[in-house]
């Protein structure tokens, strides 16, 4: 008991937080990624070959290519804006 208290503290925390830390920082990279057009479509194309592969639903497919593209449009617009400044 008093050992496998012992290890949680001293293993599991630890691990469970670089785990965590870990997943956060992937997460913003890839928010982070998405900004650029060739980004957001080559995320496009890489949910393209999830739903063939049956990794995701037809729904969460519609959902997500749904905001990229909307994502899109931003990044054209915002573009856009900048060139004609």
């Amino acid at each position: 008991m008093l050992g496998k208290l012992l290890w949680d503290v001293l293993v599991g925390a630890p691990v469970t937080l670089t785990r965590e830390i870990l997943e956060s920082l992937k997460d913003e990279i890839d928010r982070e990624r998405l900004v650029t057009r060739e980004s957001i479509k080559e995320r496009l194309q890489q949910l393209q070959l999830m739903l063939q592969d049956g990794e995701i639903s037809e729904q969460e497919y519609e959902e997500l290519e749904e905001q990229l593209i909307e994502r899109l449009r931003m990044v054209r617009e915002y573009q856009r804006e900048r060139e004609e400044s």
